[in-house]
């Protein structure tokens, strides 16, 4: 008996495709499980499909490396949940000329490496990558604000809150930074662990739980938008403090990403749709690029991070449009 399931085995194996044969390593490795055959079948076809983009991308490009990840079997509704940012200024807050000492691309910065940036956190199932550019930009400058410096972990702050808080976006259905930080100035920021992320296994925002004696006193003293379309305006942002940016993030390009530098700006797409974290700069390979801080969790492209080219592509919005759109707040 044993001897005829293993030679059915064998069998079956030598029978699959190499995709599917890859298509169940895959499975293996990212802990997938499906509910049916009809499930199972679905998702190899969108991973077909996704390896199909990745082959033609690696074709178009020299300068980053693309292959599969956790989101290769997904279907395109649940890929629309990654990218919902809303661009949206308040009337109120205009471009403000930004100064400061500015080292140049050689020698690079990277507020990742200066302690002054909390880990890559996940969205999951949600549209609220906005609410994790906000934190995250807000936690890197409370850290710096108190000199706290890299023996001491940056303090992390609710997404959760602004999912369910901030009126004037629309919790997993997509926002914008700007709007967060507008809410920041009248409403304490609550610690992470006092109002947890749960919206990307619910895949909604709940109620509003603020109660001022319960948050922080932590809260955005103003905002600022960086000189659009400039990437020197967004270097010399970056060399002061991490940027909230909004970028196009829908593209196989972007998605299938894992090393090296973006710098192709017709496969990134000029459409703004996910709002990210730049936190330093440098030059790889004779390239100038931005590091950004994603919110798909560690496992996706470098770490979590990514590297996207600056220079002046697409009228100064540059790749990815992530020069178009820069702002950053004042603790």
């Amino acid at each position: 008996m044993r001897s005829f399931a293993l030679a059915t085995l064998t069998y079956a194996v030598a029978a699959m495709s190499e995709i599917e044969f890859r298509f169940i390593n895959y499975i293996a490795e990212h802990g997938k499980s499906y509910a049916n055959v009809e499930e199972y079948e679905m998702r190899l076809a969108n991973y077909k499909a996704w390896d199909e983009a990745i082959n033609e991308i690696r074709t178009l490009t020299e300068t980053s490396q693309h292959g599969h990840n956790k989101f290769s079997d997904w279907t395109a509704e649940e890929r629309a949940n990654l990218t919902k940012a809303v661009a949206g200024p308040q009337a109120d807050h205009y471009e403000t000329p930004v100064v400061g000492v500015v080292p140049d691309w050689n020698t690079g910065v990277n507020w990742v490496n200066e302690g002054d940036v909390s880990p890559v956190k996940d969205q999951g199932q949600c549209g609220s990558c906005w609410s994790f550019s906000s934190t995250g930009a807000l936690e890197s400058a409370y850290h710096m604000k108190m000199n706290k410096g890299p023996s001491v972990p940056v303090t992390q702050f609710s997404e959760q809150q602004l999912v369910d808080c901030v009126a004037s976006c629309l919790g997993c259905n997509g926002g914008w930074p700007g709007h967060s930080f507008y809410y920041y100035e009248s409403h304490g920021a609550y610690l992470e662990q006092n109002y947890p992320y749960v919206s990307g296994t619910t895949h909604t925002a709940g109620t509003c739980q603020y109660v001022a004696s319960q948050a922080t006193n932590v809260t955005v003293a103003t905002y600022t938008h960086v000189t659009p379309s400039d990437y020197v305006a967004l270097q010399t942002a970056i060399a002061q403090q991490p940027i909230s940016v909004l970028i196009e993030a829908d593209t196989s390009y972007f998605q299938s990403y894992t090393s090296g530098v973006l710098t192709n700006a017709l496969l990134c797409g000029t459409t703004m749709d996910h709002a990210v974290l730049a936190v330093g700069y440098g030059v790889e390979s004779g390239v100038n690029y931005f590091l950004v801080k994603n919110s798909w969790g560690s496992d996706w492209g470098l770490n979590g991070y990514v590297k996207i080219a600056a220079n002046s592509s697409n009228n100064g919005q540059g790749v990815c449009v992530i020069q178009y759109g820069p702002l950053y707040p004042t603790v």
